[in-house]
């Protein structure tokens, strides 16, 4: 009995945990709903689609294939090399090998959860043209078995898949390359049979997969972009104000689609490549989602502000269809946004010729001879040279032959929701070992964080806008690659190397000591300079890089005694000036050291108490009466303690009495033998060497006059940053509450009187701004204001001229404060009014005319005429920029002046100033 009542036991526990896990089962494949603006699952849990299109596989685009043009133009092409019986056995290649199970296993392991399919509708169905009866529609089953197999796959790794008709019947748009529109051959919207068709192919869809909840809806037209209203002057529909038969298309097709379907989701994308949604009536159905697409625009709030607001007012979820194409910075920061705003989205493509997706399909030579005959660049191919190269060219797509590029995975899956950096290879420093890390495998993270570059993305409003990596290989982040075949080698280098730019790696080292540090490089001159930090403290002195007569002939240069700790250490290649390509750096070692330590650094900060030594080597420890010694300002100043730092045994920290002051002269000395490198060197005595003064931070002071960009703050309080369309691109600062400051630290050079000049844009309201002196005590002071009335536009720039600043000389905090609400800031300026000119602000502004100007327009001389009551003081020539270029003193008595100047064609600026009045006129100068 005992026996029999664990046995019913047991197969009670086992009924019981089979039916949980089959209701666990059921319950995660429930069908996905759009929930007010939420896309649910059955739980009525948010789901965040974070997927990939398999753009190239049912649907050809030419540029994927490095050419260009829709896929029936490039399938002639193939016929005119090879014929169409090789043609059809190339394409059922492409088809068995672009996309197998192994690529979506691959996906799942990254981390995405969605699949979006694009479809060419003839995988399913013929062309109408193409149809046995007119009007009939027949079935293909290539298509249907392709999208079952896909389908199990997804299942298989627990992915979503979303079906996406990207070339329906007769071509959904203009642009053909996307849709395979036939300009020859009624599009979809001038065919009611091609109508017929597509609603017919959906109705079919739905009937096969209704009951398959993993399939998460259908996206029945993509990306139309059509003229209906006035196809000639607006042929992709963007002007489009009533969309009229796109939104009876989708009506039809959801409406066939329920007949058959109750489950899924029904996905609707605008005109204008799923972006014009004029005229979008009441939405017709309780689960739909609305798509829309983005590319090559800013990654701020603003850029999809409407898409939230028809969030919001249809209580509809908005996906992101389809995007990409950019660099890594740019997908991390889009995906940061985004996620921020609770909205999926699916990237484009998987795999193409090119190396900013995932994938990436490699290009055989013969395939090479291919696309110079079809770019009229090479002579025809044979018809079996041409075949080798295409059935070559369907064995590389397979992903075991893909070139992965897991930088773009990393900035898609991890970046978004972390600043830290990974290693792109394994960097292991060993005892004697090669230890050779080639520039491009610089760490995986984010810009900012794992490298700077100038240039990391594309926000041109354009696929031709800049270009964030100018040699176009290896990775597809800011930093620019090209090829070399310098040895050793991994067959790239570093080039197009700008000032200020640097790289990130991270080392693990066996066992500390002194390294040489080996630095490969190339150049046309002399002017390339680096520096090496070791997590983040100066390691080396500024090492200044050779002329080795060509950007490709590479020359070593080796800096010794390079001290690296044991474990893991950010190591960090920081470009003083650029002008240089960079292979590689190796570091050997470690040894012991005969030579004398060197102080890389000797730095203090403002306001502190301390002068910090950094050595290129590590000491032993240091004694409290080691024999430094400081002066300030010519006075001998008192050390209260000399501290070794036991983390980073190359810094020796002086702890003083005074304190330190940003303009202050401090020399550092030292003299004794107590103080003895690891390696067993004594220190030799310096005299008087000069210590630099920072400020916290690192904050480097805006040196006044000058301008100082919005986005170079030292604290920020309620504004956000964007990218700004101003001439001169950068970034400008937005979304504007009254109340919110941005705090700036300014070096004046000289005390007296400023004009400041604002840079600012807004929509509709203007707006209003205060720069205010925070003083380290006391009470703020208003240093200027201005108000300012709407531009027109975000990204309509504007100058306000703000009321005269005093400030004196030094250093200083000031706040620049927001007074109103909803305006945008790109710079402001301050520039020094000359002694002897009254204040703006002070002048009261003259009606009528002071002056005369003639000959106006000039060229090398013009007479100013004195006509007012009054005579002017001072005459000052300014720029249209608001540069003075000359200032004039009339002489007593005098009733005119011949100015004689050697300015430029262009417009200038004449402003008159009397003891009572101010007036400006123009000259022009031929």
């Amino acid at each position: 009995m005992k026996i029999l009542n664990c046995l019913i036991r047991s197969f009670s526990f086992g009924l019981v945990l089979l039916l949980l896990l089959f209701a666990q089962k059921s319950h995660s494949q429930g069908f996905l709903r759009a929930n007010g603006t939420q896309i649910t699952n059955e739980d009525g849990n948010e789901i965040i689609f974070r997927g990939i299109g398999l753009g190239g596989w049912m649907l050809q685009e030419g540029y994927m294939l490095g050419t260009s043009g829709p896929q029936h133009e490039l399938e002639a092409r193939i016929v005119e090399l090879i014929g169409s019986e090789k043609k059809a056995a190339f394409y059922d290649a492409w088809l068995a090998n672009h996309v197998r199970k192994i690529d979506i296993d691959s996906m799942a392991s990254w981390g995405y959860n969605l699949v979006r399919l694009p479809m060419h509708y003839k995988l399913f169905t013929p062309p109408i043209e193409e149809e046995a009866v007119e009007g009939e529609i027949t079935w293909i089953d290539k298509g249907f078995e392709m999208t079952d197999a896909l389908l199990e796959w997804c299942k298989a790794n627990n992915m979503y898949l979303i079906l996406d008709l990207h070339a329906a019947p007769g071509g959904q748009g203009e642009n053909a390359d996307i849709s395979d529109y036939d300009p020859s051959k009624p599009s979809l919207w001038e065919s009611e049979a091609n109508r017929e068709k597509t609603v017919a192919l959906w109705r079919k869809l739905a009937e096969r997969y209704k009951d398959e909840p993993m399939l998460a809806g259908y996206d029945i037209i993509n990306e139309p972009n059509w003229g209906f209203q006035n196809h000639e002057s607006d042929p992709n529909g963007c002007a489009e104000s009533e969309n009229a038969l796109l939104w009876e298309l989708q009506q039809d097709i959801t409406e066939a689609i329920r007949e058959v379907d109750e489950n899924h989701i029904v996905i609707i994308e605008g005109n204008c490549w799923g972006n014009n949604y004029s005229g979008l009536p009441t939405l017709w159905d309780d689960n739909i989602v609305i798509s829309y697409h983005k590319y090559w625009n800013a990654n701020t709030t603003e850029a999809i502000q409407g898409m939230l607001d028809m969030r919001e007012e249809r209580n509809v979820p908005i996906w992101l269809g389809e995007t990409g194409e950019n660099s890594n910075t740019w997908f991390t920061n889009a995906i940061s946004l985004f996620e921020e705003n609770k909205m999926g989205w699916a990237w484009w493509p998987l795999k193409k010729l090119g190396s900013n997706n995932p994938l990436q399909i490699k290009r055989n030579t013969g395939y090479e001879d291919i696309l110079n005959y079809w770019n009229n660049d090479g002579e025809k191919p044979s018809e079996s040279e041409a075949y080798e190269a295409l059935m070559q060219m369907t064995e590389d797509l397979k992903l075991e032959n893909n070139i992965y590029h897991k930088g773009v995975v990393d900035a898609k899956i991890r970046q978004p929701h972390t600043d830290e950096t990974i290693p792109y290879n394994s960097n292991l420093i060993t005892p004697q070992g090669e230890n050779i890390i080639f520039a491009v495998n610089y760490d995986l993270g984010k810009e900012g964080f794992a490298y700077h570059d100038n240039v990391s993305s594309n926000t041109t409003g354009n696929a031709g806008g800049a270009t964030w990596n100018s040699g176009y290989s290896y990775r597809n982040d800011g930093v620019d690659i090209e090829a070399t075949e310098d040895e050793p080698g991994n067959g790239y280098n570093v080039g197009w190397i700008e000032d200020g730019e640097w790289l990130l790696y991270t080392i693990n080292v066996e066992e500390e000591g002194n390294y040489q540090l080996n630095i490969r490089t190339a150049s046309t001159n002399t002017s390339g300079k680096m520096k090496v930090l070791i997590d983040d403290v100066a390691a080396t002195e500024v090492i200044a890089l050779p002329n080795t007569s060509d950007y490709q002939t590479f020359e070593t240069t080796t800096v010794k005694d390079v001290y690296l700790k044991e474990g893991t250490q950010k190591l960090k290649l920081y470009f003083e000036t650029g002008g240089f390509n960079l292979n590689y750096f190796q570091l050997e070692g470690p040894e012991a050291s005969v030579e004398q330590p060197k102080a890389i650094e000797k730095k203090a900060t403002h306001k502190k108490k301390e002068v910090k030594l950094i050595f290129n080597q590590a000491f032993n420890e240091v004694p409290e009466d080691a024999g430094f010694s400081v002066s300030i300002n010519g006075a001998d100043a008192t050390i209260n303690s000399v501290v070794h730092d036991s983390e980073n045994q190359r810094v020796i920290t002086l702890q003083l009495e005074e304190q330190l002051l940003y303009h202050d002269t401090v020399l550092v000395s030292y003299s004794g033998s107590s103080v003895t490198t690891q390696s067993g060197v004594v220190m030799e005595d310096f005299t008087n060497e000069s210590v630099t003064i920072e400020l916290e931070n690192g904050v480097i002071p805006h040196v006044v006059p000058g301008r100082i960009q919005a986005e170079d703050f030292v604290l920020n309080n309620g504004f956000e940053l964007e990218e700004t369309e101003d001439s001169g691109g950068g970034m400008n600062v937005g979304y504007t509450d009254n109340g919110d400051y941005l705090d700036y630290m300014i070096d004046v050079e000289e005390s007296g009187s400023y004009s400041v000049k604002y840079r600012v844009a807004s929509q509709d309201n203007g707006g209003a701004l205060a720069l205010k002196l925070i003083p380290d005590e006391g009470a703020e002071e208003t240093l200027s204001e201005v108000e300012f009335s709407a531009t027109g536009g975000w990204q309509t720039w504007a100058s306000a001229e703000g009321s005269n600043a005093t400030l004196e000389k030094g250093l200083h905090k000031i706040r620049l404060l927001a007074k109103a609400s909803l305006f945008n800031i790109n710079w402001f300026s301050l520039s020094k009014i000359p002694d002897g000119e009254v204040p703006t602000a002070n002048r009261e502004l003259l009606k009528d005319e002071l002056v005369t100007i003639f000959p106006n327009p000039s060229q090398s001389s013009f007479t100013i005429k004195f006509t007012g009551s009054e005579r002017p003081e001072f005459i000052f020539i300014h720029s249209v920029d608001g540069e003075t270029l000359m200032k004039l003193m009339p002489e007593d008595g005098a009733e005119e002046l011949v100015v004689n100047h050697q300015l430029d064609s262009g417009l200038y600026l004449l402003t008159v100033i009397t003891s009572q009045y101010r007036a400006v006129q123009k000259v022009l100068i031929k």
